[in-house]
């Protein structure tokens, strides 16, 4: 796979002076993604069933920060957790009061959260990456 993406990544949270939930915006270069729009079909009509893989290279993983470290020390870092939000491409809004994730669907067409990190680190540094499920 030839990386062929930036993303941006919307790492939530808690701002402790105000107990409120904030994100954090970081785009992250060179990236595989690879996403399957559907309909699926339900006892109440259909429904759409979006799913992407993100596909990172460790060696986008400079300023990269496992989840736990990264809630304690985030300035200048990134991480990959459950329930954040990654747009592909560039997004330069800010997630805060009243601008949120249906907001950014509205503006973007890929738009989809984390539900998945699975760190792929066998074989040559060449190969590693995570992979991140989303939908």
């Amino acid at each position: 796979m030839i990386p062929n993406s930036d993303i941006t990544i919307y790492n939530k949270y808690i701002d402790s002076a105000t107990r409120s939930e904030k994100y954090q915006r970081t785009v992250v270069s060179d990236v595989v993604w690879q996403a399957t729009k559907a309909v699926s079909g339900s006892n109440s009509g259909q429904l759409a069933s979006n799913v992407a893989t993100v596909f990172i290279p460790f060696a986008r993983g400079d300023d990269y920060s496992k989840p736990k470290a990264w809630q304690t020390s985030r300035s200048g870092k990134w991480t990959l957790q459950e329930g954040d939000i990654i747009v592909r491409g560039i997004a330069t809004d800010e997630i805060s009061g009243a601008y949120t994730m249906t907001s950014l669907r509205a503006e973007y067409d890929d738009v989809v959260m984390i539900s998945s990190v699975d760190a792929m680190d066998q074989g040559s540094p060449n190969v590693q990456h995570w992979q991140v499920g989303c939908k």
